[in-house]
């Protein structure tokens, strides 16, 4: 029978390993570092929710749009080529996420968009500037997610709509598990993928009701919030 002093002895140095995974989760040698993996592992299996917030972004055909937190820019890339005359602007922290990204605009051979380096939390663009705002699976990242949203809210123009995604702190083992099969990661056991992902990816991320919050908290409103079947993520659309 295990004692239970041990037991006691053991929570806080699991807490300690928990808080330096999402420190190390958020930052930028970490992505600069280990983003291909990322997005070749993780990013691509998220077509369905990719295709989602794009079909949400209504606007005119020669929209203003920024993705904040673009990893590889595939958010960034289905808009410019649904949206040809469309200008988009994609803005990473990490440089080697922007340099993935250039790499596939070039592939895909679209000149109507651009990448850069920059930090949500003070967005290198002038108030009222964009038509529509995306971020997708980035501000649980942030060192100040409220501030990264208001940011946004900032370079949005009146009346346009954000449009912002993240993993579901709120999702069952249940779906957990089912989202997992999308994955395959073959050189993680199946047990710590799951812990991964409960307490880093999911667990170190907001509930729906904590994102709408935050959301009207920021200046944003009509908030409303949307799902893609299967996939835990909360997506948010508000209009500033």
């Amino acid at each position: 029978m295990p004692d239970h002093r041990d037991m006691n002895a053991v929570a806080p140095s699991l807490k300690r390993l928990l808080k330096w995974i999402v420190r190390a989760r958020d930052a930028r040698w970490m992505w600069d570092l280990f983003g291909p993996l990322y997005n070749r592992h993780i990013l691509e299996p998220l077509s369905d929710l990719y295709e989602h917030i794009a079909r949400s972004v209504d606007v005119n055909s020669r929209a203003r749009i920024l993705d904040v937190g673009c990893g590889p820019g595939y958010v960034t890339l289905l808009l410019a080529g649904r949206l040809p005359s469309a200008f988009l602007a994609g803005i990473d922290y990490s440089a080697t996420q922007v340099h993935a990204a250039e790499r596939l605009r070039r592939q895909k051979a679209l000149a109507n968009c651009r990448f850069q380096q920059g930090n949500a939390t003070a967005i290198p663009f002038a108030s009222d500037h964009f038509d529509a705002v995306v971020s997708v699976g980035s501000i649980k990242h942030w060192k100040d997610p409220r501030q990264g949203l208001r940011e946004m809210c900032r370079v949005l123009a009146p009346g346009s709509l954000a449009v912002v995604s993240e993993t579901d702190k709120g999702v069952s083992d249940e779906d957990l598990k089912r989202f997992m099969r999308r994955f395959h990661v073959w050189f993680l056991w199946d047990a710590l993928l799951f812990w991964g992902l409960r307490n880093v990816v999911f667990g170190g991320s907001f509930t729906e009701p904590e994102m709408v919050a935050m959301a009207r908290a920021s200046g944003f409103r009509e908030v409303m919030t949307d799902r893609v079947e299967d996939c835990p993520y909360v997506i948010v659309k508000a209009r500033k």
